[in-house]
């Protein structure tokens, strides 16, 4: 799930924005009014983005509030505004949003500029391009996969993946907890994934080895599931646990 944290001073703005987010699957993990209040939260918890107004309660702004995250925190941000005038924006410029939505808006806005971020942070981090056929549906930012659904993103920690299965053009990507389906090709996935831990057994599966009980050609076991693995892959994985 992905965490959002909101800095909004108008609480009835914070309530229908919590209501929008929570309603399609995002999780708000708290709402500050002002600087302070948006640190001591920071201090304790990480958020994978950051809803944050420019105009504030107390002596400091948002745009203040954005230098601190980015010399604190290195959390991303979208600026969520009413003030649209030169000097705000110039402000605003210098501390890198990854997006700025005007307000009023609509949940269709939200949800865009929160799709857009996404998306631009995932450009720092990994390899896809428009040109992809896996492009906006499941994107890598740092240590997590994040995968689109209808209006939303999931977000699912990579190395709590135990297998991927390749069938067509779709990955079956398996978890202790839960199975997630994306459109994409197994070797342009393990390209992008770029993972020492995962090794690929077969045509059609990718193991983390973090995760591997037991190594008995022509299976492997990932937490109890056998998974096939080929003469070629069974040798190469032989030579790296020994060297491992």
């Amino acid at each position: 799930m992905v965490n959002i944290l909101l800095v909004e001073d108008e609480l009835i703005i914070a309530e229908d924005m919590t209501n929008i987010l929570e309603k399609i699957g995002y999780n708000v993990i708290g709402v500050a009014i002002d600087f302070d209040e948006a640190i001591e939260i920071l201090e304790t918890e990480k958020p994978d983005l950051i809803l944050l107004d420019i105009n504030l309660s107390g002596k400091r702004d948002g745009i203040e509030l954005a230098e601190e995250i980015n010399k604190r925190f290195s959390i991303p941000f979208i600026f969520t505004t009413s003030y649209t005038d030169t000097e705000t924006l110039e402000r605003a410029k210098h501390v890198n949003p990854v997006n700025y939505l005007v307000k009023p808006f609509k949940k269709e806005q939200l949800y865009t500029a929160i799709e857009i971020a996404i998306f631009n942070m995932a450009k720092k981090s990994d390899s896809i391009t428009k040109n992809d056929e896996n492009y906006g549906e499941a994107l890598i930012i740092k240590d997590a996969l994040f995968i689109k659904d209808k209006f939303k993103y999931t977000k699912l920690i990579i190395n709590d993946i135990l297998w991927i299965k390749s069938d067509g053009n779709y990955l079956e990507i398996n978890t202790l907890t839960k199975k997630e389906i994306i459109r994409a090709t197994m070797s342009g996935f393990m390209d992008r994934l770029n993972r020492s831990n995962f090794f690929r057994t077969h045509k059609s599966y990718i193991v983390n080895l973090d995760y591997l009980s037991r190594f008995e050609t022509p299976y492997v076991t990932i937490v109890g599931t056998k998974i096939p693995i080929s003469k070629t892959f069974s040798d190469e994985l032989l030579k790296r646990l020994k060297i491992m």
